[in-house]
């Protein structure tokens, strides 16, 4: 039996033995809960500064961790870096997709900052990756010229379900790749390159599944009460997992950090990777130079696509546990004959609806050193 027909089960035999008045009680849990708006400003920043800062904390990040941190010298100089509490330690060692998720930072706030009439200036703070002051950026006010509406930046989404199998279009390949085609490579799902990336995907998942520590540091990123969500507001909630219905609400009321180490949440999460593998169009395959300037550049970059493919109906689903595992990753950029360094593995491919985003973010008084 598959977890959702578990959970299912599982929800209707509650209904059936007394168990409506629990279900009647806990139907809040159901609700999505929204992000902390612009509602409120932020001590110490004027309103367009303090609005900078959110729309820069929509970035995407493992996990959701957040990990960026913001040290304000004045209004117009900061200092960007990030919270070792919010590492992953686990299958980032590195800190390669913190940098990562840090460049998409710097993207978010630099886009924000030309709507309000900022130009920024950025340049590393000369320490290595585990430094946890990263960016040195200064606000230039004046007539800048922008290119990214912020509500592009409020509505981007990571989609994991209900990829179409129809292929991208050469036009929607070059909107993915770009200028980068020495260094990002689009492969179609039907495609030799394709399917080796899917399967190795699935058998590196299964690795990095019944690995305990790499499971016990999901399970401490995951939220499932909303509760817990209102405490954190980071990390994986249901809701960002795609979780639907009964299910959704069996595993707010009933799930807890030793359900995710369980053997029927593992092949569960198994046999979601298998089937997610095998819908979309395709993979995006990022490779660049691993170094600190290098990671940011990837994260500015992606960032900076992404917050286009709404309008496209474009999906993007990060699924880098194939990267992740060394072992499978030397393997990869050798069958693949890559130059580069391998840093993300994205399934990419269309969807007949954009949902709205669900992702929690913390408040921006919690990210200010």
């Amino acid at each position: 039996m598959n977890r959702r027909s578990f959970l299912i089960r599982s929800g209707l035999m509650l209904l059936t033995a007394g168990g409506g008045t629990m279900l009647f009680r806990s139907l809040n849990e159901l609700k999505t809960l929204g992000r902390q708006g612009l509602t409120q400003g932020v001590e110490g920043l004027d309103a367009d500064h303090a609005a900078i800062l959110y729309f820069a904390a929509l970035a995407p990040s493992g996990h959701n961790a957040q990990p960026w941190t913001v040290k304000i010298l004045t209004e117009n100089h900061w200092i960007l870096g990030t919270a070792e509490s919010r590492w992953l330690p686990v299958i980032d060692p590195g800190n390669r997709e913190m940098l990562i998720s840090l460049g998409a930072f710097l993207e978010n706030l630099i886009l924000a900052a030309q709507q309000y009439g900022y130009a920024v200036k950025s340049q590393l703070v000369p320490e290595n990756s585990k430094n946890q002051a990263v960016i040195d950026i200064t606000f230039c006010k004046g007539t800048i010229p922008y290119t990214t509406d912020c509500s592009r930046i409020e509505m981007r989404r990571t989609l994991r379900n209900n990829m179409l199998p129809t292929l991208l279009s050469p036009e929607d390949i070059d909107l993915l790749v770009g200028e980068q085609k020495e260094t990002w490579f689009y492969f179609s799902q039907q495609s030799a390159e394709g399917q080796y990336l899917a399967a190795m995907t699935v058998e590196a998942n299964k690795t990095q599944t019944y690995k305990e520590a790499a499971q016990i540091e999901l399970a401490q990123w995951i939220r499932w009460s909303n509760r817990d969500v209102m405490k954190f507001r980071n990390g994986l909630t249901a809701e960002t997992m795609e979780i639907e219905g009964v299910s959704r609400w069996y595993v707010k009321n009933f799930y807890t950090d030793k359900s995710v180490l369980g053997h029927d949440f593992r092949q569960a999460t198994i046999e979601k990777i298998k089937e997610q593998t095998a819908a979309g169009g395709g993979w995006l395959l990022i490779t660049s130079a691993t170094s600190r300037q290098g990671l940011i550049n990837v994260g500015r970059k992606l960032e900076r696509i992404w917050l286009t493919l709404r309008e496209h109906k474009i999906a993007i689903h990060p699924m880098n546990q194939l990267i992740e595992e060394e072992t499978f990753k030397q393997v990869a950029a050798e069958k693949l004959g890559m130059k580069h360094e391998l840093q993300l593995l994205l399934r990419v491919g269309y969807t007949a609806a954009y949902p709205m985003p669900v992702s929690p973010r913390m408040a921006r008084e919690t990210i200010l050193l």
